[in-house]
């Protein structure tokens, strides 16, 4: 025979709980402050944010080990990517020159071993890349270049020699400038090498006046022209050495932290770095993205909407639960136990899991909407048996006792709901069930212990004699206690139209669509994946761009790695490929043979240190008004029979005179500060020069490319530390999209089933996340079937505690149907949760049921507890459609309708099937109501 509600095993260990407190009280005061505090400062201390999505999965998994695998044998950090955007490519050239630069020089100080005072000056970045030049690529550059391009090297370098020559002998602007009036002074009239040489140079004398101009307006340290100013190699030649996309309206600068623990610093001074270029550099629209921006933005976002949302649920349930029940002692009271017990959490998170994520960091306001619960339940209670006359002793043990076992069952249902998630093979998912769980049970000491004290302590009992708010709940109660087959028959209605939205509810895997709006980061991510997608369907133009993320092929041995080279290029998937296999396995023979062409050329070709004064600006001028004049004779004589070489040399005088109007722009007062400007812009002009010269003379032509001949940012890029070869493939598509992901890694895995990268982690990490949620709301329901089965030691009372829930869910999908809102890998945690809080709901009214054998409920306190809690859970989540993290907010809304679309169905349809059941077996029996009420849970009498 079943126990009575208020004799068995649980109620007996309530009621000695309530006897000791009521005996003991500073046993559960002074104890659980000085916790209070001491957990405060442990998790201070020690709690760490985990920025990285790759940590939210287990190592069990095959694909995660083989991520791993790929991030020891080539452990660089992730690039940063600065992406410059404009209209002109010289803008864009000029911004990533000078972040570059700025780049490079950032330094910072970390201590010389963990822990410890003393500090060491280092680089903040490593493998900085923005263009690949002569001097980045080492002795071996040349090797990188196609023999085509070698031999139009050489020529051009025969045809320039004319000019070059008497060029090393400049070490300024003005002997520069004196120098090709010489050469305009004593040009033959008729043709000559000379003159060709002269003509061909015009285009490069034009770029370097006219960056000489620009450099007067720009603050900051101008860059070199750079040797296509000397050379004249063409626009198309120069993007080839820079990182550009869209045709050259797009820009790239990358870098990476000099370990992960300086990512976050080291996007924080980037940050400062584009700033200061964005002012120096005008016209220009540039950003910050990369897959640690990414992640770090939306972690510090995530940070910021939490806390926000923390705050504002705090304040909104302290004040339904003030406004609910028309006073302020006592839910100030619950609120405060409520603080102490998210300290202990902060606490117990700490010591079991040791940092948040991304997931789990949403916990807080979770818990503050579902925790007040617990006092809330109490709180009514207690208030309910303080008007039937009890005194507050009696009272509080009253409700521990017979509330208090509803608050446990319901306390560990919904804990039961997230510890199920621990069972998933998703440990970001097990963290989020351990945090949330673990944190509800530890929620629920001070609420049984410390609330039931205070409540003891003063009287705030304004309401204490009062009935008038449960007459006005009673009267609407009746409305369908009175009519359960129209409340029947209205929700299964509702349920049959909810039902039509179905079709429409989808599972977004995009993780870019979780991000906030407007973020820089992802705005400039997107840009990317524009212009790759665009540059990739275009095949009737030199359009060039690629995605920024890219699968990881590993190979043994460089052989191997050119054979999967040509293997993966054929897939129509892929858009690029991208390793140094090819240079080390080719036979360089014939670049060899040029190369040293090439360098026997310019063996006698050696300039002089630059200048390091600052310029002259009288003399300066002086020259250019003299060369003026020599273009102004020159087109008389090319308007005659050269249009061309005349339309060169209108441009080059035009120029001239613009730039000798901004030298003396600034009047008198200006001058020193021109002169210290063109000074630098000289100084970076001529340095470029010199030491490209120089590294095309000490190239090496003695044999082929070796791995220790490439430099550093490419071996650590492509070579591992165990001599694996790395090919990075790019996708034609957007990768982010679920349907170009799965074919993409499809593809790649008909070629290498252990293909890794950022496309393949996406594509797991997405998929297992949905499927665990999904296992986790299986193994839920189940843990919370056993519970409440053990609870009430009744099938029948399972079913109806499940019937809100069942309900609920179905008008919640019908709402995410109705106005387009998808599941997405942070709003899925819907489905475990909405189970273990809608199911609460239903604990509390059948165990009020089995108490009092009426399918009243919201007349009493039980009912005004399940509104008022059902109000707070919903202003917990509510409160997280305040964030800016698209799917924190997507978790608000889809959470706060269903803790309501449950709240309602448990406060109208499950009473409307008590009083159906009970009226019906009333009728069929002819036994009292109770009594047949009582059987349908499993319980007898209790008085």
């Amino acid at each position: 025979m079943s126990t009575s509600i208020a004799d068995n095993w649980g109620a007996g260990l309530l009621t000695r709980l309530a006897r000791l407190i009521i005996r003991h009280r500073t046993w559960f005061v002074w104890p659980q402050i000085i916790l209070f505090v001491l957990c405060i400062v442990y998790t201070v201390f020690y709690l760490k944010f985990d920025t990285t999505r790759s940590s939210l999965v287990g190592a069990n998994k095959k694909y995660h080990q083989l991520f791993q695998q790929f991030k020891k044998e080539f452990p660089t950090q992730d690039d940063m990517v600065v992406v410059v955007e404009s209209d002109s490519a010289e803008n864009n050239r000029q911004f990533v020159e000078r972040l570059g630069a700025k780049i490079e020089a950032a330094r910072i100080r970390i201590p010389v071993r963990p822990g410890a005072e003393e500090t060491v000056e280092t680089n903040l970045f490593a493998r900085v890349f923005y263009k690949g030049d002569l001097k980045m690529l080492g002795s071996k550059a040349l090797l990188f270049v196609s023999e085509e391009d070698l031999a139009a090297l050489k020529q051009r370098l025969e045809d320039y020699r004319p000019f070059i020559q008497p060029f090393t002998r400049t070490t300024n602007l003005v002997s520069l400038f004196d120098m090709i009036n010489t050469q305009f002074r004593t040009a033959p009239q008729e043709r000559s090498q000379q003159t060709d040489s002269l003509v061909r140079a015009l285009p490069a004398l034009e770029r370097i006046i006219l960056q000489a101009n620009a450099s007067l307006k720009r603050s900051g340290s101008p860059p070199s022209p750079g040797v296509f100013a000397l050379f004249d190699a063409g626009r198309q030649a120069e993007q080839s050495v820079y990182i550009t996309f869209a045709d050259g309206r797009i820009y790239l600068c990358t870098a990476q932290a000099l370990t992960a623990d300086l990512n976050r610093p080291a996007m924080e001074r980037l940050r400062q770095l584009l700033e200061e270029t964005r002012a120096e550099v005008s016209g220009v629209n540039a950003g910050l993205t990369g897959e640690p921006v990414l992640e770090l933005d939306e972690m510090q976002q995530s940070q910021k909407d939490t806390t926000l949302a923390s705050i504002v649920c705090l304040i909104l349930c302290a004040l339904i639960f003030i406004y609910g029940y028309n006073e302020t002692g006592r839910p100030l009271k619950a609120t405060a136990c409520l603080i102490v017990g998210i300290a202990y959490t902060m606490a117990f998170t700490t010591a079991a899991v040791g940092h948040l994520n991304i997931l789990t960091i949403t916990f807080v306001p979770i818990l503050i909407g579902l925790a007040i619960d617990f006092g809330v339940h109490l709180v009514t209670r207690f208030e309910e048996e303080l008007r039937n006359g009890l005194t507050p002793e009696d009272a509080v043990t009253k409700a521990l006792v017979f509330t208090g076992q509803g608050i446990f069952t319901g306390a560990f249902t919904t804990a039961g709901a997230f510890l199920a998630m621990v069972l998933t093979d998703f440990k970001g998912i097990q963290e989020m069930g351990i945090i949330c769980g673990g944190g509800l049970l530890v929620c629920l000491i001070p609420m049984v212990t410390l609330l039931p004290v205070l409540l003891l302590r003063g009287r705030q009992n304004v309401i204490d004699h009062k009935t008038g708010g449960v007459d006005s709940r009673e009267r609407i109660e009746r409305l369908w206690l009175q009519r359960p087959l129209l409340v029947i028959t209205l929700t299964v209605l509702t349920c049959a139209i909810c039902a039509t939205q179905f079709y429409k509810v989808y599972f977004d895997y995009n993780l870019l669509n979780m991000q906030s709006a407007g973020l820089p980061a992802v705005e400039f991510e997107e840009k990317l994946i524009d212009a790759a997608q665009i540059a990739s369907s275009d095949t009737h133009t030199n359009a060039n761009g690629r995605s920024v993320l890219f699968a990881a092929v590993i190979t043994d041995s460089v052989e191997e790695a050119v054979e999967m080279e040509k293997r993966l290029k054929k897939l129509p998937a892929v858009a690029e490929v991208d390793s140094i296999a090819k240079f080390l396995a080719e036979n360089p023979a014939q670049k060899l043979k040029l190369i040293g062409e090439i360098k026997d050329e310019l063996a006698s070709i050696h300039f002089k240190p630059p200048d390091t004064n600052v310029v002259n600006v009288s003399e300066l001028s002086q020259t250019l008004f003299f060369l003026r004049g020599y273009i102004g004779l020159a087109l008389e004589e090319a308007e005659k029979d050269a249009p061309e070489i005349a339309a060169k040399l209108t441009s080059l005088k035009a120029a001239i005179g613009t730039f000798r109007k901004e030298m003396f722009r600034l009047g008198p007062a200006g001058k020193e500060a021109v002169a210290e400007k063109l000074g630098d812009y000289q100084r970076a002009l001529f340095t470029d020069l010199r030491e490209t010269f120089e590294a095309l003379q000490t190239q090496d032509n003695r044999e082929g490319m070796r791995v220790e001949d490439l430099p550093p940012a490419l071996r650590e890029r492509f070579v591992g530390i165990h001599g694996k070869q790395l090919i990075q493939v790019y996708p034609k598509e957007n990768v982010w999209e679920r349907k170009h992901q799965e074919e993409f890694v499809r593809q790649l895995r008909t070629v290498d089933e252990n293909v890794t990268g950022t496309p393949v982690q996406l594509l797991e990490y997405t998929s297992l996340l949905k499927k665990s949620y999904e296992n986790a709301a299986l193994y839920s329901l189940g843990a919370i079937v056993l519970l409440v089965f053990i609870h009430f030691r009744s099938l029948g009372s399972v079913f109806l505690a499940l019937v809100p829930v069942a309900v609920g869910s179905v008008w919640l999908l019908g709402v995410m149907g109705a106005f387009s809102l998808p599941f997405n890998p942070a709003n899925i945690m819907t489905l475990p949760l909405v189970i273990g809080i809608g199911v609460t709901n239903g604990i509390h009214i059948l165990n009020r049921f089995a108490e009092e054998h009426s399918p009243s409920i919201l007349a009493k306190s039980t009912g005004k507890a399940v509104l008022v809690s059902g109000l707070t859970t919903i202003a917990g989540f509510g409160s997280l459609v305040l964030a800016k993290h698209q799917g924190i907010e997507s978790l608000g809304w889809v959470m706060s309708t269903g803790v309501a679309t449950c709240m309602f169905a448990g406060l109208t349809f499950l009473p409307a099937i008590l009083t159906l059941m009970t009226n019906r077996r009333d009728a069929g029996k002819n036994q009292p109501s109770a009594d047949n009420a009582q059987s349908t849970l499993g319980r007898e009498e209790p008085r």
